[in-house]
């Protein structure tokens, strides 16, 4: 097995993707309203929460996972467990949820699911892995696109 913590490492370097709720990242207001929208979204994320899990069960009919959770490393849980630790990452007042971190070993990509967070974040996809992605986040009605990185 890989060294996780390494890949980790690596992975959040290279090119982060988006899988968002909206179609760009926002731009910065005067009046702050993206975080009074934020809060609303955060306290009805059902729907969101429902979208993210299928998002991430489809794509492990494609993929292998190596998932980091916590002090665990599980390779290629059962449904039933994946299920289990996405739904971890959403329990809680939202600004403390947990998160996991999902690495792809055959594309060498990870995807990042943080609860208190209304996207998931990909690094490094590959274009077969981003064309797959694209599909399924455009099916479940979200956006995905390159994020903008801080200079």
């Amino acid at each position: 097995m890989i060294d996780v913590i390494s890949e980790i490492d690596h992975l959040i370097e290279k090119t982060p993707f988006l899988i968002d709720i909206f179609p760009e990242q926002i731009p910065p207001k005067a009046d702050n309203r993206y975080f009074e929208i934020e809060d609303y979204f955060q306290s009805h994320r059902a729907e969101l929460n429902r979208k993210l899990t299928n998002i991430l069960l489809k794509l492990y009919c494609y993929y292998d996972f190596l998932i980091s959770a916590g002090d665990d490393v599980i390779e290629n849980p059962a449904p039933s467990q994946l299920v289990s630790l996405i739904d971890h990452c959403f329990e809680g007042e939202w600004r403390s949820r947990d998160y996991i971190n999902v690495i792809l070993p055959e594309c060498h990509s990870m995807i990042i699911l943080n609860g208190d967070d209304l996207y998931m974040t990909l690094y490094n996809p590959d274009e077969q892995l981003k064309d797959i992605v694209f599909s399924l986040v455009h099916a479940e009605g979200l956006f995905f696109y390159k994020a903008h990185r801080e200079p």
